[in-house]
């Protein structure tokens, strides 16, 4: 098994920088090709990806703790050896995403949903390693075990018998299709340069559409669904829906097979604010509904593959090609957004952002595309949808998740000590999104608002925009102010301090009583009136 092989040279330090001999193997790409040969593919310009491939990582450390969050140090030096930039950055990996909790033996836990009807059931004392290495991995070795007997029970196919078993060699997925090649299987031997390598895949439905569409199927030994339904994040009435049952169905849907009940993968600034996994993809049946739906060893290669996803209701998925961006739910800023409109849930809080990346009723659960991009990742050109937000950029051509931080561990992390933090905490001296503009640049950058999604420039480098610098651009074009400030100037959730920052005040206020500077701390909304008369 995967996880086994890399527990033989564990961690050897826990929540610590890993204690590894430099990597210096590395791919650079200026530009980023992605699925070029398919009708969704693209090409993400000028990202200058650095890539570090087949690093060995392990969930464990030599005393068998679990640590899913190991950090590793990432360094860039020039051609003489000389330091440039270092950062302490969360390499994530869980010894949790498996399948015990319907697949293990009752005896280890499991819930008896998978192996009630098999003729063998192995548990953790068939593991030859028990003992040798952390329980959950012989836990995992013993569940894997009984799924290959269970579906060599309903499948008759002899997968035991034949392990190591990558499930993916018959059942595609495009998270392990480095080349970007496609479903490959044995009709494909007879091109050139395409051999199938063992795989299967042409008559199977995808790794996505198997796992998905059969368990959201399921039922447990009561007769009910075995995953149940979550509810939407937020009521007609703006009812936010019960955080604590939220996150039972939560464990008992995504977290039986993603690493969320121990590790909590979903855990940035999308979970704080009461987002999961549901909000932005939909339930079970509709990731499952994917380009492959019609596949089988009858109807080979059936493949619906297609560009028009987000406009079409009749196009699949393709997975880990057609997702959720941010521009689902950041849909704009205070002066357009998409917050009330038809089939939207909206924060009832802020009248700006939305709490689902759907529509409601949408029975394939399409991503919104919005149509102020402020906050979108780019747009494929060719065919006018968004890019992955991890193959995005922004601002100068900065990663977008450089500033942001990975797809489900947006900055910041609400565990102060998380180590998800310390990269923000290294490059900018507190948590949360990269937002002072010092990390990168260096003096003031004056009268500006050619900073990330329109921003004027905050911290010590937007000390005379801050000081009265900004009052020209609030005459001369206030619309960009009510932008973040709100239409009044009276302060929105996009006008939000970052941290605690003392600034001066123009004049005496009800928030600046003294007239000189006062305190903002971290959170508040900026109005006009803090220091000086509303002019908007």
């Amino acid at each position: 098994m995967g996880l086994r092989s890399a527990i033989k040279k564990p961690n050897t330090q826990h929540h610590l920088i890993l204690s590894r001999k430099p990597c210096t193997r590395h791919v650079c790409l200026c530009d980023l090709p992605f699925f070029l040969d398919f009708p969704f593919g693209y090409t993400s310009k000028k990202v200058n990806w650095f890539e570090a491939a087949g690093v060995p990582v392990a969930a464990f450390d030599d005393a068998g703790r679990e640590n899913p969050y190991p950090l590793f140090r990432v360094q860039a030096h020039d051609a003489g050896g000389t330091l440039l930039a270092s950062v302490d950055a969360v390499a994530p990996i869980s010894g949790e995403a498996n399948c015990q909790g319907c697949h293990g033996a009752p005896v280890d836990g499991g819930n008896g949903a998978a192996t009630k009807d098999l003729a063998n059931v192995a548990t953790t004392l068939d593991d030859p390693q028990l003992g040798d290495i952390p329980l959950e991995v012989s836990k995992e070795y013993a569940a894997d075990i009984n799924i290959l007997r269970l579906h060599d029970q309903k499948h008759g196919t002899m997968l035991e018998g034949s392990t190591p078993v990558v499930c993916q060699s018959c059942h595609y997925t495009p998270a392990l299709d480095l080349a970007h090649v496609g479903p490959r299987g044995p009709e494909n031997d007879t091109s050139p340069g395409n051999p199938s390598n063992g795989r299967d895949q042409v008559i199977n439905k995808s790794m996505s559409n198997v796992m998905h569409s059969h368990h959201a199927t399921v039922k447990d030994l009561n007769g009910d669904l075995l995953f149940p339904s979550m509810p939407p994040p937020v009521d007609a009435a703006g009812n936010f829906r019960d955080p604590i049952a939220a996150d039972d169905i939560l464990q008992k849907t995504c977290y039986q097979c993603h690493p969320g009940r121990r590790t909590s993968c979903l855990r940035g600034a999308m979970s704080s604010g009461g987002m999961l996994c549901q909000d932005c993809h939909g339930d079970m049946a509709n990731v499952g509904n994917d380009f492959s739906r019609n596949v089988s060893p009858a109807n080979p290669g059936a493949f619906e593959l297609a560009s028009d996803f987000y406009t079409n209701p009749n196009t699949p998925r393709v997975p880990w090609a057609n997702e959720p961006g941010c521009g689902s739910c950041h849909t704009g800023d205070a002066m357009d957004n998409m917050h009330g409109s038809a089939g939207t849930l909206g924060q009832p809080d802020d009248g700006i952002r939305l709490m689902q990346a759907w529509l409601k009723n949408d029975p394939k659960a399409t991503p919104i595309v919005p149509s102020n991009k402020r906050f979108a990742e780019p747009v494929v050109a060719a065919t006018g949808n968004p890019q992955l937000y991890r193959v995005s950029t922004g601002h100068k051509g900065v990663l977008c998740e450089s500033c942001h931080g990975a797809t489900h561990a947006i900055f910041p992390n609400a565990n102060p000590n998380a180590n998800d933090n310390v990269a923000s905490m290294q490059l900018q001296g507190h948590a949360g999104v990269i937002s002072e503009c010092s990390t990168c640049h260096t003096g003031d950058l004056g009268i500006t608002l050619d900073g990330p999604h329109g921003m004027h420039p905050v911290g010590s480098a937007g000390d005379k925009f801050a000081d009265g610098g900004h009052e020209d651009i609030a005459e001369k074009n206030p619309d960009a102010c009510r932008a973040c400030h709100g239409q009044n100037g009276e302060g929105t959730v996009l006008s939000a301090m970052h941290t605690d920052r003392v600034l001066k005040c123009d004049e005496k206020t009800a928030f600046c009583p003294n007239g000189n500077s006062q305190l903002f701390p971290e959170g508040y909304q900026v109005t006009c009136t803090d220091c000086h008369d509303n002019e908007l």
